[in-house]
Order: C-alpha cells, then sequence, then structure tokens
C-alpha cells in the first residue's frame, strides 16, 4: 500500500469512517515510466491513474492531502484538531501539508525507486 493511501485508512478508521478498500498491487502491476502511475487504472476515476483516489457516491477525489481535507468536513463526527473550521487554525496546517508532500513522500518514492528499480 502506498504511503498516501495508508494515511487515509488510517484517518478513516481513527474517525470511524466505513469504507471499501480496493487494493492496487503496486509492485507486480504494469507501470509507465513514471512512478505510481498505473496504466490500466480507470481514467474515469482518476485521470492521473494513480492512487490514493477515493469515489463518494458520484464524487471522485484523489490525491491524498486533498482527500483529507474533505473526509474531515465530508463527515459528521471527525474531530475539529484534524482540519479546524477557524480560518487561522487551518492555513497553519497547509504548510506541513505541502512539506510532507514536497519531502517525505517524494524522497519515499525515490527511495524505492533507486532501491528496487
Amino acid at each position: 500500500m502506498s504511503q498516501p493511501s495508508h494515511a487515509i485508512v488510517i484517518f478513516c478508521k481513527m474517525n470511524g469512517i466505513d469504507f471499501e478498500e480496493i487494493k492496487v498491487d503496486l509492485e507486480n502491476d504494469t507501470m509507465s515510466l513514471l512512478p505510481l502511475i498505473l496504466l490500466d487504472f480507470p481514467s474515469t476515476i482518476n485521470p492521473l491513474r494513480k492512487v490514493p483516489t477515493i469515489v463518494d457516491g458520484r464524487f471522485k477525489l484523489f490525491e491524498s492531502h486533498a482527500i483529507l481535507v474533505y473526509l474531515a468536513f465530508a463527515f459528521l463526527g471527525v474531530a475539529d484538531h484534524w482540519y479546524p473550521a477557524d480560518l487561522s487554525r487551518r492555513a497553519r496546517i497547509h504548510p506541513t501539508l505541502v512539506w510532507h508532500h514536497q519531502n517525505l513522500h517524494n524522497g519515499g518514492v525515490l527511495y524505492k525507486i533507486l532501491s528496487y528499480g
């Protein structure tokens, strides 16, 4: 499971959000030259053909941070500390999300590519 997908699964479990997990074998799936872009992943769900992607009724969304923000607001009972309603407090979360995406996640992908080919 990809690290961003894992973050979403953990968030859903911690907040009691029911979901159906559909596993994609990232190790053995046919991939293009760009990492984590699945050639057979339905472009009708995600035009970038990447995971994670969610479908909530007729609403489709991709990119882990966008999904986490959506889940924080879309489901009742998610504590305000995850993504506060207060704009000033919420704005302080975004630098961490951006830093995570640019550093931890991309570094992990690069490590995997260099280590496992």
